[in-house]
């Protein structure tokens, strides 16, 4: 377990239990009197770290948005996080995410704004079919990146490109392989951590995840699976596969919800990303022009503006100060949503030309973005 990175100014640490005795390390960054608070869940494998670029760049004020607060946590398992007790799935991070909320938001009134990435988005989507009655009160606008809605691992039709089948193909082997072989999972574990020079190391990203597998995101989730254990990451992959939310994410309508995804995605493809917004009314897709699964991280000024972007949907609606109810706590058992749905997005496949995210410098550097593909809002 890697532990937390000692406290810069404005920022605090603390320890989040969970039923199961998982200790979850969180950090909170910035104002405590800020206008709305981000909440930022990591994927499978990563941690808190990597969100470091995205809370600095929120934590600067901009023209029309002052600092905002961040929330930043280590998934069960992840970073300074302990495992638990309780047998690994989907719903359980949708449980830690409730748990997360409650203990970081539950004092501020200002809207909270959701960002998971892969089995963070994965995470949020439980937290929408578990805990239904926290959106539109407590939690106002999602961002979900490079993530889906169920089928982790799905094998495209005979009728698919050739190139996505195979690469579907290699990943289905390799997490078959992952799980039955100890042996086999600490071989892989080896080359995908090892120097990226090595000529088995970046096809195996590509399969894996897409991209080109030598890029510097290629070689942070090089140190990230460093951190975690091989057979903890074997057990999360088998969670993985079995993730579904088909026909539970109602809660989301309530609320603004994007969805972004590269074009070279191999782990949630881009057809991944239409079903998960086609299952929320009124939610925006956008693709990302040779982004491979890695988007948030190659490209974080990206997810910066997406955040800023639900801020605005946010306060245009007339919603920017939700107030919790009494039916947003934690517990897992269903509840009647009686909710109103916010309005419906104006067309239906109402294509925005494309556009440029910018001219703001990425967090951490000095390059101004490139045009993105078009956002389109689906209902």
């Amino acid at each position: 377990m890697t532990p937390p990175a000692p406290a810069r100014p404005g920022r605090t640490h603390r320890t989040v239990r969970t039923d199961d005795g998982a200790d979850l390390a969180v950090r909170a960054h910035g104002p405590a009197d800020a206008d709305a608070t981000v909440l930022l869940a990591h994927g499978w494998t990563m941690s808190a770290r990597d969100w470091r670029p995205h809370v600095d760049a929120l934590a600067r004020p901009r023209p029309g948005f002052p600092a905002l607060r961040t929330v930043t946590y280590d998934q069960r398992g992840h970073g300074a996080s302990g495992r638990g007790s309780a047998r690994l799935d989907m719903a359980l991070l949708g449980d830690d995410l409730a748990r997360v909320l409650e203990a970081t938001t539950t004092s501020y009134g200002g809207p909270v704004l959701l960002v998971g990435h892969s089995m963070g988005g994965m995470a949020i989507q439980q937290l929408a079919a578990r805990h239904p009655g926290l959106f539109g009160t407590r939690i106002a606008g999602v961002a979900l990146v490079s993530t889906c809605l169920d089928g982790v691992g799905d094998v495209p039709p005979p009728s698919a490109h050739r190139l996505d089948r195979r690469q579907a193909l290699a990943r289905r082997h390799t997490t078959d392989a992952l799980l039955r072989s100890p042996r086999c999972a600490r071989a892989v574990h080896r080359l995908l951590t090892g120097p990226l020079s090595h000529p088995t190391t970046a096809p195996l990203w590509r399969a894996l995840l897409g991209g080109d597998g030598r890029g510097a995101a290629a070689r942070a989730d090089a140190r990230a699976l460093r951190d975690v254990p091989v057979l903890t990451i074997a057990e999360f992959l088998a969670a993985l596969t079995t993730h579904d939310c088909a026909g539970r994410l109602a809660a989301l309508a309530r609320v603004p919800t994007r969805v972004l995804v590269g074009t070279r995605d191999r782990y949630t493809p881009p057809d991944q990303a239409r079903r998960l917004a086609r299952a929320v009314p009124g939610a925006a897709l956008q693709l990302v022009p040779g982004q491979g699964h890695d988007l948030p991280y190659e490209r974080p000024v990206l997810v910066v503006e997406t955040v800023h972007a639900l801020l605005r949907e946010v306060r245009r609606l007339g919603d920017s100060t939700p107030v919790p109810s009494a039916d947003v706590g934690i517990a897992s058992a269903p509840h009647t949503d009686h909710a109103t749905p916010r309005p419906e997005a104006p067309a239906v496949m109402d294509t925005v030309s494309a556009r440029t995210v910018g001219p703001t410098p990425d967090p951490g550097g000095d390059a101004p973005s490139r045009t993105d593909g078009p956002l389109v809002v689906l209902r």
